[in-house]
């Protein structure tokens, strides 16, 4: 059984991610479950028109923002860090067609010191894999989070969420 990630970020200052805000009208509004059995974090996801790159097939950039968050959902679930990206690989295996819910499934591969491989794939209507993709992620120490995301937005609701 599936339970649903907590979004923390709801609180945060200024917070309005393309990708998981259900507030954000022109985003995704994604919402994420972590399949504890297997230890994957997932979302599902039904594409509308405006997100297609050729009609009817789900524009690249999209899949890549898909995968991204679920990547770093997965390894928030599992680490309670907050965490950069460094670097996303896709293959585009098949055509990702906009008739049928998606289902995007991330599974933590390795964790080596302060970084973190998540393997994500997209499944289409078929339940086929569709995009498979290895994103990388940073944990950075406070003074550099504080840099990148600015120090005012970390309240302490926010500080265990930081490593040092």
């Amino acid at each position: 059984m599936a339970r649903e990630i907590e979004n923390i970020f709801l609180d945060f200052p200024d917070y309005g991610c393309f990708a998981c805000d259900p507030r954000n009208r022109l985003g995704l509004q994604l919402r994420f479950f972590a399949d504890d059995e297997n230890g994957e974090v997932f979302t599902v996801f039904n594409p509308k028109d405006h997100f297609s790159g050729f009609p009817g097939i789900l524009h690249g950039g999209i899949q890549c923002a898909l995968v991204d968050e679920v990547a770093f959902w997965a390894m928030f679930d599992r680490l309670k860090r907050i965490g950069l990206t460094t670097k996303v690989e896709m293959d585009f295996i098949k055509k990702v067609e906009m008739i049928a819910p998606l289902e995007i499934r991330g599974k933590i591969e390795r964790i080596n010191n302060r970084r973190v491989k998540v393997n994500v794939v997209i499944l289409n209507g078929n339940k086929e894999i569709a995009t498979r993709s290895q994103v990388t992620y940073f944990i950075p120490r406070r003074d550099m989070l504080y840099k990148v995301m600015g120090k005012e937005r970390f309240t302490n609701k926010f500080q265990k969420y930081i490593q040092d």
